[in-house]
């Protein structure tokens, strides 16, 4: 029974993690246009303060992802190491 939940509760945030990688793809590159420009200027060293309250932002979107992707792994591997 706890490894059921521990391994579809991975799954659920697995699903949920790849959902809000593809949803920050599509805002951060809507054309490969964007994609191409947006390494032009890694380090911002020209951007307004706006441009990099903004870009922390994103950051953090980014960052939670990462620990939800973790978190699903995690799940995922303590469910499937209980035996049944």
């Amino acid at each position: 029974m706890l490894d059921d939940a521990f391994t579809y509760g991975g799954w659920a945030l697995g699903l949920v993690a790849v959902g809000v990688w593809i949803w920050l793809a599509r805002r951060a590159f809507p054309s490969f246009e964007s994609f191409v420009t947006g390494f032009d200027d890694e380090l911002q060293l020209g951007a307004s303060p706006e441009e990099r309250a903004r870009s922390a932002r994103w950051h953090q979107v980014r960052q939670a992802a990462v620990a939800l992707t973790a978190v699903a792994a995690l799940c995922l591997s303590i469910g499937f190491a209980i035996p049944d």
